[in-house]
């Protein structure tokens, strides 16, 4: 039988390992109760990983290259990626962290159905078909029925929105810088941009809190150099189909420690979801290869 070649299969290893600490870390926010403003653990992640990521690249790619170009683009890409995640840890609060998850997978729906107007990318038949079958999952999940209780579901969705025009941004960019010089900057300008809030973010910490937000962000940069290496080993065509594998995680976690686990019609929206954006990266392996 062939094999994947080498490099490609790491590739999908790391990521695989990514989007799992990556759940765990999501789950170690939701243990913190929404004692700490999601902004407030945004900031904090984002200054911890700009003290790890900063000197990676100025060592890779000399002090030149820690000015982000062109900036608007840049501060936008980061206001959109401290705007989803923020919303994502909001979202929380509110609901379990499977559902969340799966609330934010409909990102690359987004940039699908936004592609003609921002990317200049020609949106056909099927490309609609899958947008269409996503956002009919996204409703079978939130069921709108105008009552509180789903307020975390809406949360959620607004965070896969924005992240959808965060990785709009991403490709808009790609060519500009490579990723990992990519990422520097969003977390950089991102914490930059949260810093002038702490004030009126801060809230007294809590010691019994200290393993908890020590693990949340051992496992936030952990994923997030994986993430990085994952990209670096393999194309996101080859990828994409393995990043569902968070929501396996996620339920994972959210079954062991919350005791959570998602109901049938839940299962059916996040099952149409899932399937809209593979056959979405499906369609983008085939323009690829």
């Amino acid at each position: 039988m062939p094999t994947l070649p080498a490099s490609p299969v790491t590739g999908i290893v790391f990521l695989i390992v990514a989007l799992s600490l990556n759940s765990i870390k999501d789950g170690l926010a939701k243990m913190l109760d929404g004692y700490y403003p999601p902004a407030y653990l945004l900031c904090v992640q984002l200054i911890v990983a700009s003290f790890i990521l900063v000197p990676l690249i100025v060592h890779k790619y000399g002090r030149g290259v820690l000015a982000p170009r062109p900036y608007p683009q840049q501060i936008f890409r980061a206001i959109f990626f401290i705007g989803g995640v923020g919303l994502f840890y909001w979202s929380l609060n509110f609901i379990p962290l499977a559902d969340a998850t799966s609330m934010v997978f409909v990102a690359p729906l987004v940039v699908t159905a936004v592609s003609p107007f921002f990317l200049g990318e020609k949106l056909g038949a099927h490309r609609i078909t899958a947008v269409i079958v996503g956002f009919a999952g996204v409703i079978v999940m939130t069921r709108p029925d105008l009552e509180g209780d789903r307020a975390g579901y809406f949360i959620a969705l607004a965070a896969g929105g924005t992240l959808g025009f965060f990785y709009m941004m991403n490709r808009k960019l790609a060519a500009l810088q490579p990723q990992l010089v990519a990422v520097t900057h969003a977390s950089l300008i991102g914490a930059i941009l949260l810093l002038p809030t702490a004030s009126f973010l801060w809230v007294p910490f809590r010691p019994e809190d200290g393993l908890i937000i020590a693990g949340f962000l051992i496992f936030a940069l952990a994923g997030q150099v994986l993430l990085i290496s994952a990209f670096s080993y393999s194309p996101a065509s080859v990828l994409a189909p393995f990043q569902y594998t968070q929501l396996v995680a996620a339920t994972l976690f959210g079954v062991i420690v919350f005791d959570a686990f998602p109901d049938g019609m839940t299962w059916l929206g996040i099952a149409l979801v899932v399937a809209a954006g593979l056959y979405v990266a499906y369609r983008e392996a085939r323009k690829i290869l």
